[in-house]
C-alpha cells in the first residue's frame, strides 16, 4: 500500500508527458479487460440463442404477418388521431370564464 501510495505522489510531480503515456497505458489495459468481458458475455448469449431450436410455421406467409402489422398499425393510428381529434374539439368548444372577486 505504501509503494501505491509512493508511486502515485511520484507520477503526481512528474512531466505531463509521462502522465499521458500512463494515461494513455492503463486506457488501454482497462479498455481490453472490458472489451474482452464483452466479447465473452456476447459469446454465451450466442451460445443461448443457437441452443433454442425454433419451430417454423409454413402455414402463415410473410405477407400474411406483414398485412396484419400494417392492419393494426393503422387502426391504432386511426384511435390516437380520433381521440387527438376529440380532444382538440373538447378545447375549441369550451368556454373561458373568468371570475372576479372582491378583495
Amino acid at each position: 500500500m505504501e509503494n501505491l501510495r509512493n508511486f502515485l505522489k511520484k507520477l503526481q510531480n512528474s512531466d505531463e508527458a509521462i502522465k499521458k503515456r500512463w494515461l494513455i497505458g492503463i486506457t488501454a489495459i482497462v479498455m481490453i479487460f472490458v472489451i474482452s468481458g464483452w466479447l465473452t458475455y456476447l459469446n454465451y448469449s450466442i451460445e443461448k440463442i443457437n441452443d433454442v431450436e425454433y419451430k417454423i410455421d409454413n402455414s402463415t406467409s410473410f405477407w400474411q404477418v406483414f398485412k396484419t402489422g400494417i392492419i393494426i398499425v393503422f387502426q391504432s393510428a386511426k384511435e390516437k388521431t380520433k381521440n387527438l381529434i376529440s380532444e382538440i374539439m373538447d378545447k375549441i368548444k369550451s368556454k373561458n370564464t373568468i371570475i372576479m372577486e372582491k378583495p
